[in-house]
């Protein structure tokens, strides 16, 4: 049987991460609510194959599809259709199998007298964790349509933000792939072309260009065992970031990296408070938004501490206290926090928040891509004239030296 990674909580409040064998995710989730568990996340247990790029293994739909299939099941919903006919319409239009057949799934649960928040979360990770947590408040309420449309709204904004995030990266990073491909043509065909042509100089070379023919000598003589050093690397790297301790690593030198790292800091907040805005605004209790939120940042460094705001609210501790305290938030913010509170407004509060976070980022990016152009073009002239002067400095030597 296939082994699975399940985060879960008990109900004396203990979250833990354990291995489990089942048949299928779906029949473990179904046995841990059935043990009382309070499930958070199912991943398959990776296979060394699920290391490599391109061989683990995808499920789920595209969230543009997923978003389109809200609004038209709210739609649906609003012109009084049953939500078994309006899932029996919506699957005939689905070109996607994968998403398809769970949709069938879905409706043959509801068929069957399960909720459509329980039948959604029955399907793992293909759905987000926060969709059925809405759903279950829409159910409670009776506002479905409402609730989906609300989903949607937030998706979309978070989409937004994450590609403009994506965005500002893209450029820096081609530039930065041009820089090595160039200096890897440099050192893999142009050096040792003048590498032959200084074995019969017949005068010391400079120290610059010495290192330089001993690490293209290197490259070029034990290339395939450097690839491979590489991958293996490569591979190792990829397992290590799979691991909690490589997880958090990761994050939190994502959010403490020099210049970028700002705008994933204040990415993660905004998504944080977007989150529990839209979680509060449909009806959820403040302090299972909260653990929801904290899980859907995305970053494990944010999740601990937002995750011990939880438990300070639950002992009784304000929210803005609790948030004040893990000093991941601005002043700004935390006063915002602190009047949305005492007005009973919270959850309007929270969404000028995270508008005010998402300016700061739109801001951070620009100024960003003002300064990152002339840096990234300076690094690779500075990499290529270092070469260049390497390779040309003994001719320019024997040159002033047959001047005199």
């Amino acid at each position: 049987m296939p082994e699975f990674i399940a985060k879960v909580g008990t109900s004396d409040g203990v979250v833990m991460e354990r291995t489990f064998t089942a048949e299928s995710e779906a029949a473990l989730r179904s046995d841990l609510v059935g043990r009382d568990y309070l499930v958070f996340t199912v991943r398959r247990k990776s296979g060394w194959l699920d290391l490599l790029p391109g061989f683990g293994m995808k499920h789920g739909v595209r969230m543009k599809e997923f978003l389109l299939f809200n609004q038209e099941l709210a739609a649906l919903i609003r012109a009084g259709l049953p939500i078994i006919a309006s899932l029996e319409i919506l699957i005939e239009r689905r070109k996607n199998q994968t998403f398809k057949k769970a949709l069938m799934d879905v409706r043959d649960k509801v068929r069957g007298g399960a909720s459509m928040s329980e039948a959604f979360q029955a399907q793992g990770e293909m759905f987000p964790g926060i969709y059925s947590a809405t759903l279950a408040s829409g159910e409670r309420s009776g506002e479905i349509a409402n609730v989906l449309l609300r989903y949607t709204t937030y998706q979309k904004t978070m989409l937004s933000l994450k590609r403009k995030v994506t965005s500002a990266l893209i450029y820096p990073a081609i530039l930065f792939v041009l820089m090595i491909g160039l200096v890897a043509i440099l050192i893999t065909w142009v050096v040792p072309k003048f590498t032959d042509f200084y074995k019969d100089f017949g005068a010391d070379l400079p120290l610059l260009t010495r290192m330089l023919i001993g690490l293209s000598t290197t490259v070029t003589h034990n290339g395939l065992y450097l690839l491979a050093a590489l991958v293996l690397v490569a591979v190792a790297f990829r397992a290590w970031l799979k691991t909690p301790a490589g997880r958090l690593a990761r994050d939190r030198f994502m959010v403490r990296m020099p210049i970028i790292g700002s705008v994933f800091h204040r990415f993660a907040v905004s998504r944080f408070m977007r989150t529990l805005g839209t979680l509060i605004a449909g009806g959820i209790p403040a302090v299972t938004a909260l653990g929801m939120s904290a899980r859907a940042v995305g970053n494990l460094e944010f999740e601990n501490r937002l995750l011990d705001v939880e438990r300070k609210v639950r002992e009784g501790s304000s929210l803005w206290e609790a948030l004040e305290a893990t000093r991941l938030f601005n002043d700004i913010a935390i006063e915002m926090t602190r009047v949305g509170e005492s007005t009973g407004s919270l959850h309007d509060m929270l969404s000028n928040i995270s508008d005010f976070y998402d300016e700061e980022i739109e801001t951070r990016i620009s100024t960003i891509m003002v300064f990152i152009e002339p840096v990234m073009l300076v690094i690779m002239g500075s990499f290529v004239v270092l070469i260049m002067l390497a390779i040309y400095l003994p001719l320019l030597r024997s040159y002033a030296q047959s001047s005199y």
